[in-house]
């Protein structure tokens, strides 16, 4: 981690402002300090500011999406598809195609490790190697720079389980639902997986 820490995903601030009892809201966003105690004694402090607003969104638009599950033709039986009122063949699901389970693991992943990136822009203390696309840049850059902040974290013997709390912090600080980073949890057994395909 060596490249100043970058402003990612946050929109540009227009001339218009919001008012609050005829006062313009603070644009300044507010943060926290963030103590993240590493192997028995050792510690990280972390300045965490809260995740702008449309930063799900941007990640929508640059290629960071939840894979769909493959599906399969529902058969009797007997063997035969089954069929609705209209005698369309019926598709369900497969959430627990392997290949399916991985891709998911690694969208999760992208999203909670940009989320930390994001959410540590504005520290100081806070550099890494990896530096982002511009926002020209296709869908499959961006997969391989989250791609690669998660390899650059590991590097750094940051564990599934400091990330998660990072993670579980930056959601507070973001007033943010469970689900908005949903799958964080359960998916970073992926953290050790490079592979961006």
């Amino acid at each position: 981690m060596l490249v100043e820490a970058q402003h990612l995903l946050t929109i540009s601030i227009e001339s218009q402002r919001m008012k609050l009892n005829g006062k313009p809201v603070a644009s300044a966003p507010h943060s926290m300090t963030f103590v993240l105690q590493r192997h028995g004694t050792d510690s990280i402090t972390l300045q965490l500011r809260p995740l702008p607003l449309g930063f799900h969104r941007r990640l929508r638009e640059r290629g960071i999406v939840a894979p769909a599950p493959p599906t399969r033709i529902a058969r009797d039986p007997g063997g035969r598809p089954i069929r609705d009122l209209q005698g369309l063949a019926v598709s369900v699901a497969e959430p627990h195609d392997a290949k399916y389970v991985c891709e998911l693991e690694r969208y999760h992943q992208r999203v909670a490790v940009l989320s930390i990136v994001e959410s540590l822009a504005a520290d100081p203390n806070v550099q890494f190697d990896t530096t982002p696309p511009d926002n020209s840049s296709d869908s499959q850059s961006w997969t391989n720079y989250a791609d690669q902040l998660a390899t650059e974290l590991e590097s750094a013997a940051f564990s599934a389980g400091d990330l998660i709390r990072i993670c579980d912090a930056v959601c507070r600080l973001s007033n943010l639902v469970d689900d908005h980073l949903e799958g964080t949890h359960e998916n970073f057994s992926s953290v050790t997986s490079h592979d961006s395909t």
